[in-house]
């Protein structure tokens, strides 16, 4: 009777199975390995990729790993999303939401779904510059403890910072926004800077909280702006476009500067209770 040997496909999803289940073996370098072996699935399988990055993030929001291994999994993570590297994975989706991560970084990278940080603490200056996303973005109820550099982003679907605070500077220079982008009752204790910025569907800065400057010069806002209940603590810096301020909500003037009429800051003027808020997407729902 012929040996009857199992397929390549059962092969693969044993070793996969091999894999996840060392990532909690007592020695770190069996741990590592496993890390390294579910990339070389995925990197042979593309069906296995979507689960091999599903359990890389998963292994990044377990607390209590040690810093090695999430250094090995976020460096294998990132490096899988940069389209310029041979090894890109298209088409992923990512969620750390609740995660703590040290020195985020995913500079140049491109995630084609969604991308969850909620919740998520992120310590040292985490570093988006460049960053692609096809999908939704959740940053809702984040803490950066240091600065943010999301500089030349971009945001095809909608964004969600709301109630998120940056403890440091938040660099948003350049960034697009496709879809709506809102950071309702967001705290900047550092200074924001959203210069050259686009929102092609709404910015919504109602209740946010500005502790220092806010830089909206060069930016562009096709949609609703709402700026309900918004508070500036320092300078809010905008600038004209055409004939009108680029900035500006009900309730708000710009004061113009004296030595340059092309820019100005923002100064609330009106009453709470004539303002209307724009109507923007609606909230997310929770999965």
């Amino acid at each position: 009777m012929a040996m009857r040997f199992p397929s390549r496909a059962g092969q693969l999803t044993h070793h996969y199975a091999e894999a996840v289940a060392a990532l909690t073996d007592p020695r770190l370098s069996r741990r590592i390995a496993a890390l390294h072996t579910l990339v070389l699935l995925g990197a042979e399988s593309e069906a296995h990729r979507t689960a091999v990055v599903d359990v890389i993030c998963a292994f990044l929001r377990t607390p209590g790993t040690d810093p090695a291994t999430r250094e090995t999994a976020g460096r294998l993570l990132r490096e899988r999303l940069q389209p310029a590297r041979a090894g890109f994975w298209p088409g992923m989706s990512v969620d750390l939401s609740g995660a703590v991560l040290a020195d985020l970084d995913l500079s140049q990278c491109r995630v084609d779904g969604d991308l969850r940080l909620d919740g998520c603490v992120l310590r040292g200056q985490t570093r988006l510059r460049g960053l692609v996303v096809g999908g939704t973005t959740l940053v809702r109820a984040a803490r950066f403890e240091d600065h943010a550099w999301l500089e030349r982003a971009t945001f095809g679907g909608p964004v969600w910072f709301n109630g998120t605070v940056f403890a440091g500077d938040a660099w948003f220079g350049g960034t697009m926004f496709g879809g709506s982008a809102t950071f309702a009752g967001t705290s900047f204790h550092g200074h924001a800077w959203f210069g050259s910025a686009s929102f092609d569907r709404g910015l919504d800065l109602g209740q946010a909280v500005f502790y220092r400057s806010a830089g909206f010069r060069g930016a562009v806002a096709r949609g609703p702006v709402n700026l309900a209940g918004t508070t500036f603590h320092g300078p809010a810096r905008v600038s004209r476009r055409g004939e009108e301020w680029n900035i500006t909500a009900p309730g708000w003037e710009v004061v113009a500067d004296d030595d340059n009429v092309a820019v100005g800051r923002l100064l609330w003027v009106g009453r709470r209770d004539l303002i209307e808020k724009p109507a923007l997407v609606e909230e997310p729902t929770t999965v």
